[in-house]
């Protein structure tokens, strides 16, 4: 074992633990990006739903034709089925659209009780996860009897 190292785990630094937290922060990072976008994409959701603007984009998608020269390479059925998927979404969409205002202040919230729950279930796990390295036999030292 090198100098560096084991002076490194006297001092308390141990790099598995270390790279534990870094993991643990960076997914922590990205799940709270995941859910700032969700929040974001709810509420214009909601927005666009009770102003009319998503029957408006949704008619702007159906009517979308692909280029000629792209239509080779596509699935024109599966296309238009997803078209069609779009436009029985939208007309739902547009009964419930008196609703969709009153939605966005509940649906908001709980996106972020969910990243909440989220975010202590993975620190749960990374402190778990740290007193299970913590228990682990040290490398080059004598087992515990």
């Amino acid at each position: 074992m090198s100098d560096a190292l084991s002076g490194a785990r006297r001092r308390g630094l141990d790099p598995l633990k270390t790279a534990l937290w870094a993991i643990a922060g960076l997914l922590a990072l990205l799940w709270s990006g995941l859910a700032w976008a969700s929040a974001a994409v709810v509420r214009w959701t909601v927005d666009a739903l009770s102003t009319g603007q998503a029957a408006e984009l949704g008619k702007t998608a159906v009517a979308f034709k692909f280029p000629a020269w792209l239509e080779p390479f596509l699935d024109t059925g599966l296309l238009s089925a997803i078209q069609d998927l779009v436009r029985w979404v939208l007309e739902l969409a547009g009964q419930g659209a008196p609703l969709a205002g009153a939605a966005v202040g509940w649906l908001v919230p709980v996106v972020w009780g969910v990243w909440g729950v989220g975010l202590l279930t993975l620190l749960g796990i990374a402190a778990l996860l740290h007193l299970a390295l913590r228990s682990l036999p040290r490398i080059g030292m004598p087992a515990a009897n």
